[in-house]
């Protein structure tokens, strides 16, 4: 299993966190971005570099509110079938709370992200990782998204940082799900003792439809045996319209459950 810090690393991708773009109360809510609600690509503004341990398994199941007028309960499977550092992982909301005006809407997340992580390089505290991914939205917009991460990290002694630049191209583009979209993510975290307690400072732009947006965010991870809790809030869209955010996740490594006996 990856330490704490590793699982964390840095900062999933989309993944939740990221930049999501400005609404406003009479218009029907848009898909999140690629990275948006997922953790090792999302709970905080970038994914994990490190695939998960060969043969292994890791699932997430989270909370996010957003200005509390948004509130998902996002869910992240990963597996690492193959001996090589690679893993895959799929990534979903459970619930997909939205409020327009004096309505609410409470239904299934309307979209399932795919992403392969493949570490290409390592040397010395620098780590590179490849990630392909897309989407595919099951109801509203329709169509989906493709694209790529390259996700760099540096790490010395109790001190790492992380960035993942994301572009994501649309099949089926529409208002909801913009041709093109550009997201670049950075964070620094900082060991605090033994356990591997963790605290995080990050910085996120994204470039959609034309329009930029940038937001920071804080947050703590608290590791346990085979897993650990993080904590993080957000302030988004700080140059448009700001929104505070806040998330909760779990994830827990199975361990090598792929394994032949």
């Amino acid at each position: 299993m990856k330490s704490p810090i590793q699982l964390l690393a840095a900062s999933a991708v989309l993944a939740l966190a990221c930049v999501a773009p400005s609404q406003t109360p009479s218009q029907p809510p848009s898909p999140q971005t690629l990275n948006g609600s997922v953790s090792d690509y999302g709970t905080t503004f970038i994914f994990s570099p490190p695939p998960i341990c060969s043969k292994c398994v890791e699932t997430e199941l989270g909370f996010e509110s957003i200005d509390t007028s948004s509130q998902y309960l996002p869910a992240v499977i990963s597996v690492a079938p193959f001996k090589s550092n690679t893993d895959f992982s799929v990534l979903v909301n459970m619930l997909d709370s939205e409020s327009a005006g004096s309505n609410r809407t409470t239904q299934f997340g309307n979209r399932f992200d795919f992403v392969l992580r493949q570490q290409v390089l390592q040397k010395g505290g620098f780590l590179l990782t490849l990630a392909p991914r897309g989407a595919v939205f099951t109801r509203g917009s329709g169509g989906g998204r493709v694209g790529a991460t390259a996700a760099p990290q540096y790490s010395k002694g109790k001190n790492l940082i992380a960035a993942n630049i994301t572009w994501t191209g649309a099949f089926g583009a529409s208002t909801a799900n913009p041709k093109s979209d550009y997201q670049g993510f950075a964070d620094y975290f900082r060991t605090l003792d033994e356990k591997g307690t963790t605290l995080f400072l990050g910085f996120a732009h994204e470039l959609t439809a034309g329009q930029q947006t940038a937001g920071i965010e804080e947050g703590l991870v608290i590791p346990f045996r085979n897993g650990q809790v993080e904590l993080e809030t957000a302030q988004l869209d700080l140059n448009t319209k700001p929104e505070w955010q806040f998330q909760a996740r779990l994830i827990v490594n199975w361990g090598k459950i792929l394994s032949r006996k």
